[in-house]
Formats: structure tokens, C-alpha cells, sequence
């Protein structure tokens, strides 16, 4: 008889062998905050752990963070600009443990297929919690592509972001007020295009 795991166990194995490397990257991540400041070196760490894990890397949120890493380090230097907005993705990392484990809320209204991004001359408004990070360093990378941001869904908004970690956000005051006022203006010729954090966050430079 085959000692050969079956399908279900391999599954199992998997999953488990994913969480402790998800745990690693965390510790990892919290470490290099724990000093409220991100060094070249740390930087340079932290993009070869993402290579040398892979799968781990190419699952969200960590895709975006493997993915801001490589852009960080191509150039062979990690200048105070980019080493600010690494701790500001990693404080948020780190502040979220739900992160390693949540998965993308389906049931969140966003359209389906995801609009192309274009933050140049875009209105932006992030609600619920962002694996990012602090709403503030979101509003940042908008304001840096060109784009702005407000605080609650108008006519004047392009796109309404919905924090990855939203899942259970919906009881939450504002959350669901944002989305029924997008839902609400589309019905009425208004071009608001509703669009999850992983979306937007694919389409940052």
C-alpha cells in the first residue's frame, strides 16, 4: 500500500507549510519595523526573502510588497523617499496580522472586470482598512501619480477603493455609507468605478 500522501493531505501540508512561512515573512517584517526606520541593508533582506520565496511572494498582499521591493532595489540604492514609503507599507503590514491569513473579500461590491487605473487627474476615496497601510500613505501614492483624494464618495470621485481587510467592515460607520453613495450616484449617470486595494495596488508604478 502507497504511504503516498492523498490529495487532501497534500493540500494540508501545503497550507501549513504556506502559514509558517507567512509567520517567517511577519516576523521578519516586524523586526525590521520594531526600529521605526527602514535601512538600505533591511530593504535588501527583506526583497531576497520574497525571492527566495516565491510562492509566498506571489500571494496578495505579500505580491504587492515583493513587488514594491524589486522596484525599491533594481537601481543597486534605497534612497530616504523610498525607505519612507517601505515603513510605511510595512508598519501597516505589521499592524494587520489578519493579512497573513484573510482572503480577498468576494463578496465586496467591485466591478467585475476591474477598470485600468489612471491616477492622473482622479479623484480617490480609500475606505475600510487598507493592508497597505495607513490611509494616509495610500492618499500619498495618489498625490504623487497625479491624482487627489477626498474623504467620502461625490460626483467629483473616480474611484472608491475597498480596503483589503474589509471583510467584516460592512457594520463599520462610513463603510458601507461609501458604497451605497457610489452605488447610489451610478444609478444616476455618475461614473464612479468601485475597485478592491489589490486592483489599485497593481497599479502603481
Amino acid at each position: 500500500m502507497s504511504n503516498a500522501p492523498t490529495g487532501r493531505a497534500r493540500r494540508i501540508q501545503e497550507q501549513s507549510r504556506l502559514e509558517r512561512a507567512f509567520a517567517e515573512l511577519m516576523g521578519v517584517v516586524r523586526g525590521i519595523v520594531a526600529d521605526g526606520a527602514v535601512s538600505p541593508d533591511e530593504a535588501e533582506r527583506l526583497a531576497r526573502w520574497t525571492r527566495e520565496n516565491p510562492d509566498v511572494a506571489a500571494r496578495w498582499p505579500a505580491n504587492m510588497l515583493a513587488r514594491r521591493l524589486e522596484a525599491i532595489v533594481r537601481d543597486g540604492r534605497v534612497d530616504r523617499r523610498e525607505r519612507a514609503h517601505l515603513q510605511a507599507v510595512l508598519g501597516g503590514l505589521a499592524h494587520n496580522p489578519e493579512w497573513m491569513t484573510f482572503s480577498l473579500a468576494t463578496d465586496l461590491p467591485v466591478d467585475r472586470p476591474e477598470p485600468e487605473v489612471v491616477f492622473a487627474s482622479r479623484t480617490f476615496v480609500f475606505a475600510g482598512e487598507m493592508a497597505y497601510g495607513p490611509r494616509r500613505a495610500c492618499e500619498r501614492e495618489v498625490v504623487e501619480l497625479g491624482g487627489t483624494c477626498e474623504p467620502t464618495v461625490s460626483r467629483r470621485t473616480h474611484y472608491l477603493v475597498l480596503g483589503a481587510l474589509s471583510a467584516s467592515d460592512w457594520g463599520q460607520e462610513g463603510f458601507g455609507a461609501q458604497v451605497d453613495e457610489a452605488v447610489h450616484l451610478r444609478t444616476r449617470g455618475v461614473c464612479v468605478a468601485i475597485i478592491s486595494e489589490e486592483h489599485w495596488a497593481a497599479a502603481l508604478p
